[in-house]
């Protein structure tokens, strides 16, 4: 060591200007390495003393009373004393003292004070010999460091860990060891590496205290298997998980920690993907799948850390479903479902939420199956069609939501739905559709309703303007009227969109319904929808064309030519979307009425190469509306807004096959349109097979022209496609939905803004016996029109705010009206081992969206004494 590097470290003891850290130093050099460089020294304002023969009593008293203030070095040749025959214990005590070997400078430089570690840095001297490796410690040492400390932070700089926290460490290391398998490169070249610092035995003593990983043979490899073994032990409920005890962690405290270490893991956005291919390896030789089978999905509902188990519960669910199991427990599966979309292989593998968003609407349809068990008995066309808008039209809203979902995972090539996707075929399409159209048809029949096409307090879809347009006009102070007509918007659409409407701040959505006419076909309905005195039609080059007032109805120019006359305004939805908000606001100034024209369903679907993607254009349809009335409101200053539809439509997934076709005995003669689901014409002869209607009747058109409708969801030929089809008279088809969205006030937006679902725990005083333990809780409010969903992380820390348990996440969705079935469970890891049963410990409630706290509860944990394994 050098002159300078000797002043420098010696200087820095002493401190500069104000910050000065003592007076007094001493410095014992027993091997008089140094006794030749005192006097070289140069040291401004330090008096050097070289204690060679020097009187002890005179230099104290030079130190205390004669040169009170002046800053002193005192050099003993020699070994620093017993205290006993220390003259100068009494001052040494609050003074200061320097050591001049490489480790003790190196103390200094770090900041550390415990000289004592001056024999642990020699040992560590290949890792000190890199000077980047010295400066990135900097970052994580303090002054009281202990050998097991400073080794731990070693350990952090050689893995390149995050922090010095030894879970960060065993992260990088977990990660380093999964490249190395798929790379097949041989042992981890981190492990190497500890190897080489000798750290590896502070990774196995910092894994037994803190996981109680504690084996003859430590191994990464062994210590990987013992996570995932415990974590998945530790979460069966019930059942045979004895398999899995020779390589669960033998501690209570050892087990939580690692159950919350594991889920830690899997939220890192880092290290997530390092935990999937581990896990994926480890599926496979614990033969994770095939255990799995003797499990029920519930026992299996806290499991997180194989994808195995995912789809092993996915498959119990399937079968639930499928086997005719009426003991399918509602409030159950519906927390199940909350509780896996919460999990980690529904939020990294979009598939999986896919696939229980389709068994929550398969579970759906198959509760609505039993509920009409015996079909649909009514007394009345009007009773039934009400029935449909309030309940009914559930069944083809799930089974859309289900294909929805079902085909998004069959786009990721999973055949995991197959069984289930039958089974909801058969039960739509074979049983609702059948029973549906039969009941329906019963009161058809019975009424003569083809000939009387009205209902009591049921508004017909030709009298829309005037009812539901010019009415508004009349009696709001709205100064326009907007109205959206999305081509075969369904109902059951339509509902869903209410529902979205409804979740804007300042939107209020109200949704009913309008007989739609016969055949119900567009250019029908869009012809209805218009301001008329009357409807007829005239056939041009062979085709029927309905004329509304003596104008052609066709296309977008004909609609702006009808609409000028009531001082309106046609215009396409696509276009709309593109003008500025200026182009808007002058192209709608004078208008009263302004008819927007959507047209994404019937575009794509009523056509053979887009019928199969009816659910997802659907879905498109509800995100363009969406957005299609945002921009009407915010940007064309729309104070109401009225979204119709000219038919709806029947769609199945399902070929059809010959059965479902209505055979025509001949050719009708006089026919001028034939589709699928209808045939216009004049003199159109009668037959039981279809029903015969006159257009005048259904649309009070001033017209001679007839219809024939398939009977029930029958086709007349299956041409060009025939999963999605209209025209004819079901329910699906002809109930047409009418959306009135009014914007709100202030103050009318605040009192109908939902609020989230409130929720508190279960059970008071909370009480932790277990370093694993649940805590329950109660959702006080069911989702619905006024509550929305809530979702918090549940988590405990002690009286300085320090987290000591794992952090779990609930979904609190349920729409029961039972509060009994509205309950969650959080499974709370004790992370460590060191809890006093008197100290202050809190169980926080965060709402995980907005990162504030929801509630606080003083929770008391007394833990049984547990070393060993049970």
């Amino acid at each position: 060591m050098d002159i300078t590097q000797l002043q420098q470290g010696i200087a820095a003891k002493f401190g500069t200007g104000t910050d000065k850290a003592c007076r007094l130093l001493f410095w014992y050099d027993p091997e008089q390495s140094f006794k030749e460089a005192i006097a070289e020294l140069d040291l401004p304002d330090v008096a050097v003393l070289d204690m060679t023969g020097v009187s002890i009593f005179e230099t104290k008293k030079r130190i205390e009373l004669d040169e009170p203030q002046t800053r002193f070095l005192l050099y003993f040749p020699y070994a620093e004393p017993a205290p006993d025959n220390d003259w100068f214990l009494d001052i040494r005590l609050y003074s200061e003292q320097f050591f001049a070997d490489a480790s003790s400078m190196l103390l200094n430089e770090l900041g550390i004070n415990q000289m004592a570690l001056r024999g642990h840095i020699r040992k560590r001297q290949a890792f000190f010999a890199s000077k980047q490796r010295v400066a990135a410690l900097k970052r994580f040492v303090t002054e009281n460091e202990d050998e097991t400390s400073l080794d731990r932070k070693l350990l952090a700089i050689v893995v390149k860990a995050d922090s010095a926290a030894l879970t960060d460490s065993v992260l990088s290391l977990l990660k380093d060891y999964a490249l190395s398998l798929e790379t097949d490169s041989g042992e981890s070249a981190l492990m190497e590496s500890l190897n080489k610092f000798e750290l590896t035995e502070a990774l196995w003593q910092g894994l037994a205290e803190t996981f109680s990983y504690d084996t003859q043979e430590p191994s990464l490899a062994d210590f990987v298997l013992k996570l995932f073994c415990t974590e998945l032990w530790s979460q069966i409920e019930g059942g045979d998980r004895d398999w899995l005890l020779n390589n669960v962690l033998k501690t209570p405290s050892g087990r939580a920690t690692a159950v919350a270490f594991m889920a830690g893991w899997r939220d890192s956005r880092s290290y997530a993907d390092y935990h999937d291919s581990l896990s994926a390896l480890l599926a496979q030789k614990l033969e994770i799948a095939q255990k799995c089978t003797k499990h029920l999905p519930q026992q299996l509902a806290e499991c997180k850390g194989f994808e195995a188990v995912e789809q092993a519960i996915i498959r119990g669910l399937v079968s639930d479903l499928t086997g005719n199991n009426k003991g399918v427990d509602r409030a159950q599966f519906e927390s199940l479902l909350s509780r896996r979309l919460l999990g980690h292989w529904c939020l990294s593998r979009k598939e999986y939420a896919a696939i229980y968003e389709a068994l929550r609407n398969a579970e759906l349809l198959m509760h609505l199956r039993q509920q009409f068990v015996d079909g649909f008995h009514y007394d009345s066309c009007k009773a039934m069609y009400q029935a449909y808008t309030q309940e009914l039209y559930q069944f083809d809203q799930a089974y859309r939501l289900f294909n929805e979902h079902a085909l998004t995972v069959a786009s990721k090539g999973a055949e995991i739905l197959r069984q289930l996707d039958d089974a909801i075929e058969s039960l739509y399409t074979d049983w609702y559709l059948y029973e549906l159209s039969m009941a329906w048809e019963k009161l058809l029949v019975n009424e003569q309703r083809l000939q009387q096409w009205q209902m009591p307090g049921i508004r017909n879809q030709y009298r829309f303007y005037e009812e539901q347009v010019r009415e508004r006009l009349k009696s709001t102070q709205a100064k326009r009227i907007f109205v959206i007509v999305s081509d075969a918007l369904r109902y059951e659409i339509a509902d869903e969109l209410t529902e979205v409407i409804n979740g804007e701040k300042r939107f209020s959505a109200e949704l009913s319904s309008q007989l739609g006419v016969l055949p119900s076909y567009t250019q029908l309905g869009m012809a209805a929808l218009l301001p008329h005195k009357s409807l007829e039609y005239q056939v041009q080059s062979g085709n029927p064309v309905v004329l509304v007032d003596g104008q052609s109805s066709a296309g977008l120019e004909n609609r702006k030519t009808i609409l000028e006359r009531v001082n309106g305004l046609a215009v396409s939805a696509k276009e709309l979307m593109t003008w500025s908000n200026q182009d808007g606001r002058d192209a709608v100034k004078d208008c009263q009425v302004v008819y927007i024209y959507h047209d994404t369903i019937d575009a794509i679907c009523d056509k053979q190469a887009g019928e199969d993607r009816t659910p997802q254009v659907c879905r498109d349809a509800i995100i363009e509306l969406k957005d299609l009335i945002s921009r009407v409101i915010n940007r064309l200053n729309a104070s109401h807004v009225l979204v119709t539809a000219d038919h709806g439509f029947l769609y199945q997934q399902k070929p059809l096959e010959k059965l479902d076709k209505t055979e025509l005995t001949m050719k009708p003669s006089g026919a001028v349109e034939a589709k699928k689901r209808y045939i216009l014409g004049e003199n159109l002869l009668s037959d039981d097979h279809y029903w015969k209607g006159k257009v005048s009747d259904s649309a009070m058109a001033n017209s001679s022209m007839e219809f024939m409708l398939p009977k029930g969801v029958q086709r007349f030929h299956f041409v060009g496609g025939a999963k999605f089809v209209h025209g004819g008279a079901m329910l699906q088809e002809i109930c047409v939905p009418v959306l009135h969205i009014k914007v709100l006030q202030k103050e009318q937006a605040a009192k109908l803004e939902k609020q989230r679902v409130g929720v508190v725990a279960a059970g008071l005083p909370i009480k932790l016996v277990n370093n694993i333990d649940k805590v329950r809780f109660i959702q006080t409010d069911p989702v619905g029109e006024q509550f929305l969903p809530r979702q918090l992380d549940v988590y405990i820390v002690d009286s300085q705010n320090q987290l000591a348990s794992s952090r779990e996440t609930l979904n609190f969705d349920s729409s029961s009206t039972v509060m009994d079935q509205r309950t969650r469970e959080a499974r709370i890891k004790l992370v460590g081992s060191s809890f006093d049963r008197l100290a202050a410990y809190s169980l926080i409630l965060e709402d995980s969206e907005t990162k504030t706290q929801y509630q606080q509860y003083a929770v008391t944990i007394d833990l049984a004494f547990q070393d060993d394994f049970f």
